[in-house]
């Protein structure tokens, strides 16, 4: 899995990398719903958008702190195609599935599509082939089995889902450390994603949400202790994914296993 990115900041710079136009509208919504979930009661916010009730229900949809990391839940640039266009969009960490009464738990991995499971799991049927997307970013971040042999703690992951920031950065010792990743040699990264939009019965409420698609490992990364990894697709086949609508899926299979070639450096975080 994928627990938590860090962005680049600078939406203007990841525009004219990607040569992609910033999306006015979808900013909009994104801010439109920030908003609501400050100005309604809480309650009222949870009811209308289907979310679990919470000790702190203005904290459901979050923006990238200072340090630009992004958990599930979290809002991050995410680059699509429109017509001939590509577009940048605020999109959430964590894919809301169109149609939904209710918001899928963030234990359920719905924020990470294994690659083996984009025809099978009911999430990523409808996506994949129709709505793909591509996340920018510089790090990632795994838990993975501590090295040092004084750590004995076992705690449940899962555990620290619910407020994901404030348990990264204040998590007890345990058999776990957070590590950090990044491509040597590169200043940033981009990973494939599906995504969807989700809409309030009453309209008043619009956001995207993504996933991004894991595989297995390079030698580095599983030598660490993690066994999954973000694709890194390489840059001459980004078109071709961002409209899966010209290719068929045997082609885009094959897009994905077409890795930029990097090794990943890693760090103790």
């Amino acid at each position: 899995m994928c627990f938590s990115i860090k962005i680049p900041r600078n939406i203007n710079q990841l525009s004219f990398f990607f040569d992609a136009e910033i999306s006015a509208d979808a900013y909009e919504k994104q801010r439109n719903l920030l908003l609501l979930q400050q100005e309604m009661d809480g309650l009222e916010f949870e009811k209308l958008v289907g979310l679990p009730h919470s000790k702190n229900p203005r904290s459901h949809f979050k923006m990238p702190g200072s340090d630009d990391r992004v958990f599930p839940g979290y809002f991050a640039p995410v680059i699509v195609q429109e017509g001939l266009k590509r577009i940048v969009k605020p999109m959430r960490y964590r894919v809301r599935p169109s149609g939904s009464k209710t918001e899928i738990p963030a234990k359920f991995g719905v924020y990470n599509a294994r690659i083996d499971s984009l025809e099978t799991k009911q999430t990523w049927k409808p996506l994949f082939m129709h709505r793909h997307g591509l996340v920018p970013f510089t790090n990632f971040y795994e838990w993975v089995p501590d090295p040092s042999p004084e750590k004995v703690e076992d705690l449940s992951l899962f555990n620290f889902l619910d407020n994901p920031r404030d348990n990264f950065s204040t998590r007890p010792q345990s058999k776990s450390k957070l590590i950090s990743f990044n491509p040597e040699g590169r200043e940033l990264m981009w990973a494939p994603c599906l995504w969807d939009e989700w809409t309030s019965t009453n309209g008043d409420i619009s956001f995207y949400s993504f996933a991004i698609l894991t595989d297995d490992p390079p030698e580095e990364v599983s030598i660490m202790g993690h066994d999954r990894c973000p694709i890194f697709i390489k840059n001459e086949f980004i078109d071709e994914w961002l409209n899966p609508l010209s290719s068929n899926k045997n082609e885009i299979y094959e897009i994905l296993k077409s890795r930029e070639e990097v090794k990943y450096a890693h760090s103790w975080s």
